[in-house]
């Protein structure tokens, strides 16, 4: 856990060094366009994930269903966006991995792995009540 964190400490730091670097191959300004639009794109994103999982999630709940997998695509389309909101060529790039359905999934499977072999015994499972 503190290499992870060490890790996404370090990540701005080498962010700002390829910015600078960018900056002097392609032009300031074309990096400030750069950087406006990817946090654009990133607040596009984490809205637009926002307001069509809560209106999927609320018609799933109606139907007497739990919007789990619903909600763990919701919630890696939102990394996305946070990535493309956070400036730096490094962060865009994971976002832009991300992007690609098949990488998204295996991520995505692995971590729920990860997360089922770490609180193994430490999970109560219930069932959806209906009213």
């Amino acid at each position: 856990m503190k290499k992870l964190v060490g890790w996404l400490l370090l990540i701005p730091i080498i962010d700002l060094f390829f910015l600078t670097i960018l900056g002097r191959f392609i032009g300031s300004l074309t990096v400030f366009l750069w950087l406006i639009g990817t946090f654009l794109i990133g607040i596009y994103i984490m809205r637009s994930v926002w307001v069509t999982v809560k209106q999927q999630a609320e018609e799933q709940l109606r139907a007497g269903k739990m919007p789990d997998l619903l909600m763990i695509e919701g919630l890696s389309f939102f990394l996305i966006g946070l990535l493309f909101f956070i400036p730096g060529p490094i962060t865009d790039l994971l976002a832009l991995i991300l992007l690609i359905k098949p990488i998204r999934i295996i991520l995505v499977q692995r971590l729920l792995y990860f997360v089922m072999k770490k609180f193994k015994g430490n999970v109560v499972w219930t069932g959806f009540i209906k009213k």
